[in-house]
Order: structure tokens, then sequence, then C-alpha cells
């Protein structure tokens, strides 16, 4: 009987190890595969950002090029005040552009005046460039905030509108970021349609584990919460140390 019990506990002990080892292998290629998503969309990003240099802002460049040299050629006298206003019209357009697109790269704004201008900052472009009515509610945010913290809740909150303007259809998206309880929380909500139907595009899924990741690498944490036809809420969390 004896044996029979040791047989049976060294059955045990073989199957939890070969469990425990399978476990830890399909967290391997999880981790793995994630990586490499990450990764592809990261060179997918820094492509279609090169496409932009390339395709727009280079064009746009050779069309201002080619005012400025007719008005160097000459034509007449209203020719040239049209030529001169539309560089002028060109530059303004283009400067706002280049630096959006810096911006996107990276928001100095965060280490120049904190993540709640940051954040406002977003809100308003969003609310201008899309058909969405942005709402920003903001509390104070604790003083010593590191760049890092400060700048994966910026993302997040970046990723979730990105979301709302190509997916959701909405209408209206409030944002709130506010701290208490030893933590700091940022809540993006949209009146959309939600994102149960599209979580196996890629894009989608993929945007909700890199918002995950970012919060995860800062000792925080990320929810989803979405109904069909009733919008979705992103909800993410950071822990705030204490000062000493």
């Amino acid at each position: 009987m004896e044996t029979v019990i040791v047989i049976l506990l060294q059955a045990a002990l073989v199957a939890a190890l070969i469990w425990q080892h399978a476990g830890r292998q399909r967290a391997e290629h999880a981790a793995r595969s994630l990586g490499r998503r990450l990764v592809d969309a990261h060179e997918d990003e820094r492509r279609r950002l090169a496409r932009e240099l390339h395709d727009d802002i280079s064009q746009r460049l050779a069309a201002l090029a080619m005012q400025v040299s007719l008005m160097e050629t000459g034509g007449n006298e209203t020719q040239r005040t049209d030529a001169i206003r539309s560089a002028r019209e060109g530059l303004a357009a283009l400067g706002e552009d280049v630096h959006a697109l810096s911006y996107r790269l990276h928001p100095t704004v965060i280490e120049d005046l904190g993540l709640v201008d940051a954040l406002k900052s977003e809100c308003d472009r969003v609310a201008r460039t899309e058909a969405i009515r942005v709402q920003v509610d903001t509390g104070p945010v604790p003083p010593g905030l590191p760049v890092d913290a400060a700048l994966g809740l910026f993302r997040v909150a970046q990723e979730a509108l990105r979301n709302v303007v190509r997916h959701a259809r909405a209408t209206e998206v409030r944002v709130a970021l506010l701290g208490g309880d030893g933590r700091l929380l940022l809540a993006v909500r949209d009146n959309g349609r939600g994102i149960e139907g599209l979580r196996r595009k890629a894009h989608v899924s993929l945007g909700i584990e890199s918002m995950r990741e970012r919060m995860s690498l800062l000792d925080g944490a990320l929810d989803v919460d979405s109904v069909p036809g009733g919008g979705t809420m992103v909800t993410a969390w950071i822990p705030l140390t204490e000062a000493p």
C-alpha cells in the first residue's frame, strides 16, 4: 500500500512538473509573440511617419519653393501678392504639421509643462481635427511625477483617443485624470459603438496590449470595459510613491 502511495505521489509530482513546464512555455511563447507584434507595430509607425515626411512634407516644400520662384521671376503685382499670401499660409500650415509630427514622436510639453497640459493639448488637437466633442477633467497631479510615468499615461491617452477616432464612431469622449488613494488614474470614455465586435482585429487588440504593457512596466494596470453600442471606457492607473 505504501508503495502504491509513493508511486501515485511521484506520478502526481511528475504531472505537476510537466504542467508547470508547459505553462512556462506558453507564457514565453505569448511574451515572444507580443514582443514581435509590438516591434512590427513600431516599424509600421516609423514607415507611416517616413511616408508623411516624403509624400506630404517634401511635396509641400517643393510647392512653396515654386511659389518663391514665382515671386523672384516676376509676374504682375496681383500674381506676386497672391503668391506671397499663399506662401505665408503654406508655411504656417507646414509649421503646424511639422510641430504635430515631432510632438507625436516625443511630446516635449510633458517635460516642459507637465502631464496635465500635455493631456489638455492632445484633447484640444483631437477636438479641432475630428468631429468629436472632447471633455477634459483633471485634478492636481503630485509634484515630482517621474517623466516616464507621465509619458506612459500620456501615451495610453493618445492610443485610447486614436482608437476612438478610428473605430468607435463616437460623437463625444470624456477624459479624466485624477489622483487619490495612493495612485494616479486616467480614464477615457466614449459614447461609440464599443469594441467587442472588433476584438479579433489585430490593430485593435495590439493597441490594447500595448497600453496594458506600458502600465505593467510602471507597476500599474489597465482595464477596458466595452458594451456593444454602449461605448468603451479605458481605465489606467499607476501607483504614486510618497516623497521622502
